[in-house]
């Protein structure tokens, strides 16, 4: 869970050091107040995208620290085991993400710097986060899709992967018998296209491993003035022989005087040697500082030709591949096919078997993604139906819907039908929906209201998270489109959720804002002409003043005060009452 979020300098931001708890973590404050701001911030720690924009103006650069207390989550010990990151007894994880002016940033776990990438993979492990317009997504037939694959875990997943790899092997097969079949003419043209990409290749004589040595080497060209500065400034407080004070004299006093204690104490003797062994040392490390610094390069047309290099193999880079290797494998398979002596016809005939081996390979295995998707579907209607009762939606009838959709032309022959296919298999994925007894199913896109698909999406989420086992959840406004009964049975939900993993949720509803463990208040103040966001916990007698806020707008009142100490009440009672189910 995440224990603690410390945030300087970002946007409207100075500093705050927030606190969170295990259960249900509330923010609440006025519109534009700031708590996406909060949201952001989480999402940075986690692996979110980062700008110049999201420096507060007038610093340097922002930093946003989030401290998370780990269970058991082998995946994220892995991936800490891969950099070499320890933890403590104590099992906390510091995830630090700095962003200068530039928008670049820096990540690093428990202190060692990593890869975006990296910090991204174990975010997805530690939070979900739902954003304020997340919900529309749920249209997509693609993300109903990645929802149904989600939820049938690692067999489906696998499955998943095995179509895709062959759906990839089938379309390269393919695609290299158009190539054969074509014309003797635009077969030439390939081979002379082929052999004009491997000559500004081969021209390129690149070396594995030479465009990280000439980044390197860049680096130290365009710094050799600081690694100057730096080094002589190291040597002369080292040795200083230029200027008395320094370290190696003061060590020299040193030992002088230990060696006039000894007269009086020979017991002295050993610490004599010690301090003599460190002056030794450092007279080492500053004859090397010193080799180094006369050895720095100050050479602009070696650091010019170095930039020349590292634009070329960029734009070879461009075109043929990611990196050297890339294009150095690229090259050799283009090198096989332009030398290829094989009979053109025996080699039709050749992948012509391939291809057939292949579609029945894939044909086998789509069908039997198919099957496990149907399955999962099962389960997932199962699932959401349990979950419907208790966000108010009982009457509600969600199914899932698996179709093929035929395709003469470019389709693969499954059970006795050429059907479209894709990487993803050949299952279309859609949500039904029948809010109403009485009314049929309908594409959820056509059917659903703001609140339905709000809470829908809040139904799938907790269903995902207890699949995975997300410790943490974040809703930002999960409340759109929602009121009244069903308020109150999704502000229920959220606390009963909170029973089981971490919650941390933007809300303007005061229903949801009353189950709350620990309850935020956000506001923007003004001081000497500087807009900044604060936040505070609230406690009792401040969480009835803003729950009778929320109640009354503007105005607080004492009936509005008094509702709120209801709320407050009636929400304990139900918190004692979930967790006695529990």
């Amino acid at each position: 869970m995440l224990r603690e979020l410390v945030i300087e300098n970002f946007a409207l931001i100075d500093r705050l050091h927030l606190e969170f708890e295990r259960g249900f973590n509330i923010l609440t404050g006025e519109t534009g107040a700031g708590k996406s701001i909060i949201i952001d911030t989480v999402s940075l720690i986690l692996g979110g995208r980062s700008s110049a924009e999201q420096v507060r103006a007038g610093s340097e650069s922002a930093q946003i620290e989030g401290v998370f207390e780990l269970d058991d989550k082998p995946e994220i010990f892995h991936i800490l085991a891969e950099w070499g990151i320890s933890l403590g007894d104590d099992q906390l994880l510091v995830i630090n993400r700095e962003i200068n002016q530039s928008g670049r940033s820096r990540c690093r776990l428990n202190g060692q710097t990593v890869t975006v990438l990296t910090l991204s993979r174990i975010g997805s492990l530690l939070m979900d986060i739902h954003g304020q317009h997340e919900h529309q997504s749920l249209l997509s037939s693609i993300a109903q899709r990645e929802i149904l694959d989600s939820f049938g875990g690692k067999v489906l997943q696998r499955k998943a992967e095995e179509v895709a790899e062959l759906y990839l092997n089938w379309q390269g097969i393919k695609k290299e018998l158009e190539t054969l079949v074509t014309g003797e003419e635009e077969k030439n043209q390939r081979v002379e296209f082929l052999t004009f990409q491997l000559q500004e290749i081969e021209r390129a004589k690149l070396q594995p491993g030479e465009a990280e040595r000439l980044e390197q080497e860049r680096e130290i060209l365009a710094g050799a003035e600081k690694l100057y500065e730096n080094t002589s400034a190291t040597y002369q407080l080292l040795y200083g022989a230029d200027e008395p004070g320094s370290a190696l004299d003061k060590l020299g006093e040193g030992v002088q005087a230990l060696e006039k204690a000894t007269e009086i104490d020979d017991s002295l003797q050993q610490w004599v040697e010690m301090v003599t062994q460190v002056a030794c040392q450092v007279e080492e490390v500053s004859r090397e500082i010193r080799a180094y610094r006369d050895r720095i390069d100050f050479n602009p047309e070696k650091l010019s030709r170095t930039e020349e290099r590292l634009d070329e193999i960029a734009k070879l880079k461009r075109k043929y591949g990611q990196g050297i290797p890339e294009i150095l494998k690229y090259a050799e398979k283009i090198r096989k096919e332009i030398n290829s002596n094989e009979d053109r016809t025996e080699r039709i005939a050749i992948l012509t078997k391939k291809l057939q081996t292949i579609e029945e390979e894939l044909s086998l295995a789509v069908q039997a993604l198919s099957s496990l998707r149907k399955v999962t579907a099962e389960r997932l209607e199962r699932a959401v139906a349990k979950e419907l009762t208790e966000v108010n939606m009982d009457k509600t009838v969600f199914t899932v819907s698996l179709k093929r959709i035929i395709d003469e032309k470019k389709g693969l022959l499954v059970d006795g039908e050429k059907v479209a296919i894709t990487k993803e298999g050949i299952d279309q994925v859609e949500f039904l929906v029948a809010p109403n007894p009485g009314e049929g199913l309908r594409p959820l896109a056509k059917i659903a209201s703001g609140g339905e698909l709000s809470r829908l999406m809040l139904i799938l989420k907790v269903i995902m998270a207890e699949e995975d086992q997300i410790p943490t959840m974040v809703f930002d406004e999960i409340d759109a489109g929602i009121g009244g009964r069903t308020a109150q049975a999704v502000a229920e939900k959220l606390l009963l959720l909170g029973l089981s993993h971490q919650v941390i949720c933007v809300t303007h509803l005061p229903q949801i804002a009353s189950m709350a463990n620990k309850h935020f208040y956000i506001e923007k103040k003004t001081h000497r002409e500087r807009t900044m966001v604060e936040v505070r916990a609230l406690e009792k007698n401040e969480r009835v003043d803003e729950l009778a806020r929320m109640l009354g707008g503007a105005e607080v009142t004492s009936t509005t005060r008094e509702h709120a100490r209801e709320m407050l009440l009636l929400a304990e009672s139900v918190r004692l009452s979930k967790a006695g189910q529990k």
